[in-house]
């Protein structure tokens, strides 16, 4: 793909931060002081979720943001703070979090506690299990808790087909599995293992998304893509009796899967990023691949778009891939290259200083949208959409700096300023300034490659 260089890409900060989990030590340290090491005994955030199901809805939106202490914490994205904290949600490391449909269950439009949308949600963890946690009970236990069946066996991804009826998981033990989360008789779900997939894979199953896709015809049906560390990418048919009878198509993605999405008008196409930090795009039910995307280049590639922009130095800028993703990125000040009114597929990429790139991926070019800066202090692990209350969205980061960072993409909101400590439980939320981040100076301690 060639570069489109023009003046299209902008340097903004974030609309709102708020800081999920911080030190105690640093705590008592006043502002002007930090250097910003007082986070380094701070959680990462792993995983994150939204709410948010219908982009058209001006209603509230929730975050639900996974920690690496093991505990869930749940963000308004209206408020700007934390309203919800359920310490050890889990006895191992949390994999995935994922919200349910507003319509699952009987109760699905029964919205309470400030939760509009659905106030279930689903996490997957590497204690081996997978729980439903319900926002409108004031409990932290669990609506449900299924155990994977194997010993040993780590629920390493979760999501919800169906109107959230199903859920499928991937495993460590290279299996996909399914679980009952249907309403019958007026009784509540179980959970129950249903069944799993056990010919897919070879290897640790890293990501698993269900997808309502349709024909030319415009016929609908809901489709379930696999991906693994074995570098095959499925994706099955989950209506059908057998595993067999299931698969529609087997791409050989050649590298460890990292994040699979699915893309176009009618979901006739699925990126995959891998570990190697490449990105290929495919059209699925022919298995063709459709672009290898620059290949092993891809961070020369659009670490060169940025520093040609004025936004970085050329060849260094982009360090990692966070991930892909079929939207309207809102970026309402460019119309001309990147209309409002039409999706596209876009690519999230950073650095280890904690700055974001959003890029727009056509088919023969690649055009720098925005350089997210000021937010973030350390790698970014995750992104999602949130409703911002005017029919369109924002775009929500987590990261390893224990933040979670609001963008309004098309630069021309402002948010109030947030100053105040809030106490969650047994823990602390900081609301800070949108420069907040920008005037510390310290550097979070790498935990690792983030992906």
């Amino acid at each position: 793909p060639q570069l489109w260089l023009s003046d299209i890409m902008k340097t903004i900060q974030p609309y709102r931060a708020a800081v999920t989990s911080f030190s105690s030590a640093g705590a008592s340290i006043p502002q002007h002081q930090q250097s910003g090491f007082e986070y380094d005994s701070g959680e990462y955030i792993l995983s994150i979720a939204s709410s948010s199901h219908d982009a058209s809805a001006a209603s509230n939106t929730c975050v639900a943001s996974a920690l690496s202490n093991k505990s869930i914490v749940i963000y308004d994205s209206t408020s700007g703070q934390v309203t919800r904290r359920i310490e050890k949600a889990h006895d191992g490391p949390i994999s995935q979090v994922s919200f349910f449909p507003c319509e699952y269950g009987s109760e699905g439009n029964a919205h309470q506690n400030n939760i509009n949308h659905s106030p279930l949600f689903i996490s997957a963890s590497q204690d081996g299990t997978v729980k439903v946690f319900d926002l409108r009970t004031n409990s932290s236990s669990t609506a449900i808790t299924t155990k994977m069946a194997l010993p040993n066996e780590q629920a390493l991804c979760v999501s919800l087909g169906y109107g959230g009826t199903l859920a499928a998981v991937g495993t460590s033990k290279a299996r996909v599995s399914f679980l009952d989360l249907r309403y019958s008789s007026g009784t509540n779900p179980t959970g129950a293992l249903m069944g799993s997939y056990v010919d897919a894979h070879t290897e640790e199953v890293t990501q698993v998304r269900f997808q309502s896709v349709s024909n030319a015809s415009g016929q609908t049906k809901t489709v379930l893509a696999t991906a693994s560390e074995d570098g095959l990418l499925s994706v099955y048919d989950p209506s059908q009796p057998s595993e067999d009878a299931a698969l529609l198509s087997t791409l050989n993605i050649g590298a460890p899967l990292r994040h699979i999405g699915f893309f176009g008008p009618n979901n006739e196409g699925i990126c995959a990023l891998t570990g190697n930090e490449t990105m290929s795009v495919w059209h699925w039910d022919s298995a063709q691949k459709v672009s290898d995307v620059g290949g092993m280049g891809l961070r020369g590639l659009l670490s060169d778009a940025v520093g040609k922009s004025g936004f970085g130095v050329e060849g260094s800028s982009v360090e990692y891939l966070v991930g892909c993703t079929w939207a309207n990125a809102n970026c309402d000040q460019d119309a001309q290259q990147s209309p409002s009114d039409s999706k596209a597929l876009h690519l999230l990429a950073g650095n280890s200083e904690g700055d974001g790139y959003l890029f727009r991926m056509d088919a023969d070019h690649i055009t720098p949208l925005r350089h997210l800066k000021g937010g973030h202090r350390g790698c970014i692990r995750d992104f999602c959409w949130v409703d911002n209350g005017m029919g369109g969205q924002r775009l929500v980061t987590g990261g390893e700096d224990a933040r979670l960072c609001e963008w309004d993409l098309s630069g021309t909101s402002s948010a109030p300023s947030l100053t105040s400590n809030h106490k969650m439980g047994s823990g602390k939320v900081k609301q800070v300034k949108r420069d907040d981040a920008s005037k510390k100076k310290g550097k979070k301690k790498k935990f690792g490659s983030p992906y």
